[in-house]
Parts: C-alpha cells; structure tokens; sequence
C-alpha cells in the first residue's frame, strides 16, 4: 500500500521499484455473443496460430482474454479472433 501524496509515493515507490522487473505481457479481450461450447474449435485454432495464452469468461456473453509477451502477436490474434466470432 502506497500513500496517495505523490511526492510520499514516489519516494516510497523508489525503494521497491526493482520487484517490479520483468518480461511485459500484453493483454487483448473479445467478447462474443456466442455459448463458450460453441467456440471451442475457434480457441484451438488460435492456440495454434499464435503465441497467446488463452482464458475464457462466460457470463451474458463471453469475455476471451488473450495475453502474451508480444504486443503486436496478442493484437494479430484479438483481431483473428474477432472475426471469427459474433460479437455483441
């Protein structure tokens, strides 16, 4: 927890600022107004077409989350996808 004072964060974040390193993942979302079942040969496909990881969230509709270590892949694959499905 970090104080709202920005001239308190900044100081404070400073000193942990190190534990924030690392690779960047990127993040894309599609939704589709289709049953998560119904798209399941789609995610397959996706899964070998790019280098993405893949979560999907149903509710109303479904929420598809992909994510990976390069933007412009994670972004090739959120627009494959979004053709590929009916969208809301």
């Amino acid at each position: 927890v970090l104080p709202g004072v920005p001239s308190e964060m900044k100081a404070m974040f400073e000193t942990i600022a190190d534990e924030f390193a690392g690779t960047p993942t990127y993040r894309e979302t599609v939704v589709a107004d289709e049953p998560e079942s119904a798209l399941l040969d789609r995610i397959a496909a996706l899964r070998e077409r790019y280098d993405v990881s893949v979560g999907s969230y149903p509710g109303d509709s479904v929420r598809v989350e992909l994510t990976g270590t390069d933007e412009a892949t994670v972004a090739e694959a959120a627009a494959w996808l979004r053709e590929q499905v009916e969208s809301p």
